[in-house]
């Protein structure tokens, strides 16, 4: 995810929106059961919360992080995230919306009306991820707002990349297989705008029949941003605007929850390589045993490594090997006489990564891991930092996550 400066964004929008071609209206959503979920604010040293049968909420306030466990069908765990976080939901969708109002220059319902009208991503979503628009309908409800406001609420890169943007965005990737007898593990820092912070959340996420647990780092309302799940499986992302999107392909946010769904490093790999991607989007992908780096974008998944042999990858907002670039993009660069080789060379977050970490001998323990993030030089710790997570790919894997800035904000550890 990143931040874009409003300025260029508002032209862009509504200058791709009205050349966009229309497809289908996404449906109205049907009308679903009632539910109460059983929601409860507890200790941070009290024992897990026990849970019945059907859906439950507990959330699990420690410092500045929600921890919200959930469980159920689909719908019934977003109608019990919904009501559990309703007042943070309502607050910060409030901001997005005036958010977009501001960088638009139109009208909230507007622009997102607008705008589904323009995407049709719901049949991705039903064919790749089912049971996901259920549980954002859930949310919905549960948090009193109309379904259209939700399902674009969870469309946050989707949204911005409608335009290419060459402004520097700020998320850091980093991930190592297992070496020098530390674990595998997937790490970044997520980066987004401001009116988000405040309410950080994970969502353990309880699929019992499938035996698949997630943690899920988000924002109150949405459904993932990155994660960790029971089987060692992790996934950090980071915007690559400069690439081709697709206006009826998988959304990130849903194409996280596809990937935390499966019970191996290889299942993953594959539902990422074979799904068609909405926004483009750089993916870290880890198990135990092996890490990844793909470039997605809309018609193409190209890999990353930063050098031959190399045993770790990193990345921050700028595409390295994938070259199916939106053409506004190209024209853009053009414009302003500039190069692909010097847009690969301009984001000092990256030159610093690529210095710090220039071959095998490298140390990437735990400790050295977050001492990196910690850094404010490089830009890597910065003002829009919501939250820093550290997902150990272990036989028991552990989330490491500090809920801010990672200088300012201790990391917590969650496990299983």
């Amino acid at each position: 995810m990143i931040h874009v400066h409003r300025s260029v964004l508002a032209v862009l929008i509504l200058a791709a929106l009205s050349l966009s071609p229309a497809p289908a209206a996404n449906p109205l959503p049907s009308t679903a059961p009632e539910f109460r979920p059983a929601v409860q604010t507890v200790s941070p040293l009290a024992p897990p919360a026990v849970q019945s049968a059907g859906a439950t909420a507990a959330v699990q306030i420690v410092g500045n992080l929600r921890i919200l466990t959930l469980d159920g069908t689909p719908y019934e765990m977003g109608l019990a995230h919904g009501r559990a976080l309703r007042k943070e939901i309502r607050e910060i969708v409030g901001l997005w919306q005036k958010d977009l109002e501001e960088t638009t220059k139109t009208g909230a319902a507007a622009f997102i009306k607008e705008f589904l009208a323009r995407t049709n991503f719901t049949a991705s979503i039903r064919k790749w991820t089912p049971g996901l628009l259920d549980e954002v309908r859930g949310i919905a409800d549960g948090a009193g707002l109309d379904f259209e406001t939700i399902y674009a609420y969870q469309l946050i890169d989707e949204s911005w990349v409608v335009g290419p943007d060459l402004a520097r965005s700020k998320c850091t990737s980093i991930g190592s297989q297992k070496r020098g007898g530390n674990p595998a593990f997937v790490s970044q820092t997520l980066d987004i705008p401001r009116f988000y912070h405040g309410c950080q959340t994970v969502l353990r996420v309880r699929d019992r029949a499938a035996g698949v647990e997630a943690l899920v780092l988000t924002i109150p309302g949405v459904i993932a941003a990155n994660g960790l799940n029971n089987h060692g499986v992790g996934v950090c992302v980071n915007a690559v605007t400069q690439l081709a999107y697709s206006s009826d392909g998988l959304p990130v946010d849903f194409i996280v929850r596809g990937i935390l769904a499966r019970k191996s490093f290889a299942e993953a790999e594959r539902f990422l390589r074979t799904i068609k991607a909405a926004a483009p989007q750089n993916y870290i992908l880890g198990g135990p045993e092996r890490v990844i780096c793909l470039e997605v974008a809309g018609n193409k998944v190209a890999p990353f490594v930063p050098f031959d042999g190399a045993e770790f990858v990193y990345h921050t907002n700028h595409p390295l090997t994938n070259d199916d670039f939106n053409p506004r993009f190209l024209e853009r660069l053009k414009a302003r006489g500039r190069t692909l080789t010097q847009m690969k060379e301009s984001c000092p977050r990256f030159n610093f990564l690529r210095q710090a970490l220039k071959d095998n001998t490298a140390i990437l323990d735990l400790d050295t891991l977050k001492d990196l993030y910690r850094d404010k030089a490089s830009g890597i710790n910065n003002e829009r930092t919501y939250a820093c997570t550290v997902m150990i790919l272990k036989d028991k894997p552990e989330l490491h996550i500090s809920p801010g800035r990672p200088d300012a904000e201790p990391f917590q550890v969650l496990g299983y």
